[in-house]
């Protein structure tokens, strides 16, 4: 009975000094900042740029990876780049959520607790991006801002978001969509020209946050973009987020010694107690 007594305890004290120590550190972060700039080109095809500035909180996990929504599975995998504060980074197409989108490996330059580093990624060519829009004559231009689970996430995200439009638009042909309804920011955008010439709009948001995924698009006349590119819209909004797969490691360990305990037991019950 001693010998299946003591077993117990040191299972117990395995257990109990395992998971308290990897669980006593999480992810939290803040999305200070996030600018996107969306190029919808001449070709129909749509190209990112994603300007991310996180802040790990203080006794956090380090931040490993970052995961970032894509529109569409119909990207370059070669055509995608990254970097953190000027040092380049590789991108897999191992992505932990569900839907298109890929994930950046902060590799030698992970984002410890207490410190702040800015992640930019571009993404060079997206298909199958433009819609059939209610106007037979007009096609729809939606798009969706990558996003982060809420129970990683605090404080406030100064989001911009920049639409480029195909070359020689002119503004009286763009309608515009309204944001989605969770948008606290302007519903109008700001229109500009970029050093391109072509025909920006611009919404933005200080006090906007890092885990919801806002919805923004214009519609414009479908004659200046081929009709191939146009395409049925994908049905599902995607679920993204990863930092970093340490977090299920406490998981498998827990069942790893509970499975050694159930052995243990089967062999002490099977021999005399020694007491």
């Amino acid at each position: 009975m001693k010998q299946r007594l003591f077993a117990f305890f040191i299972v117990f004290v395995l257990v109990f000094s395992l998971t308290t120590s990897v669980f006593a550190q999480s992810y939290s972060l803040e999305l200070t900042q996030e600018t996107v700039h969306v190029y919808w080109n001449t070709d129909g095809t749509m190209s990112l740029e994603y300007s991310l500035l996180f802040k790990n909180n203080p006794d956090a996990l380090a931040i490993e990876f970052v995961d970032v929504v894509l529109p569409d599975n119909n990207y370059i995998i070669s055509e995608v780049s990254a970097e953190i504060d000027g040092h380049a980074l590789s991108v897999e197409e191992k992505y932990q959520g569900k839907g298109p989108g890929v994930a950046v490996d902060l590799g030698e330059y992970p984002i410890l607790a207490g410190e702040s580093g800015l992640v930019q990624i571009s993404i060079g060519l997206i298909e199958n991006v433009l819609n059939p829009d209610a106007d037979a004559n007009y096609v729809s231009a939606i798009f969706n801002t990558t996003w982060y689970g809420s129970q990683y996430i605090t404080g406030d995200t100064d989001l911009t978001v920049i639409f480029h439009l195909p070359s020689g638009i002119p503004a009286k042909e763009i309608r515009t969509h309204a944001p989605s309804d969770d948008w606290s920011g302007n519903s109008e955008p700001e229109s500009a020209i970029d050093e391109a010439g072509r025909l920006t709009y611009t919404w933005h948001d200080e006090k906007a946050n890092g885990f919801t995924q806002y919805a923004f698009g214009v519609s414009f006349p479908n004659s200046y973009v081929p009709a191939s590119a146009i395409v049925e819209p994908a049905s599902a909004k995607v679920t993204a987020f990863s930092l970093s797969p340490i977090i299920y490691i406490p998981v498998l360990v827990f069942f790893v010694i509970i499975g050694s305990a159930w052995l243990i037991q089967r062999r002490t019950s099977t021999n005399p107690d020694e007491s």
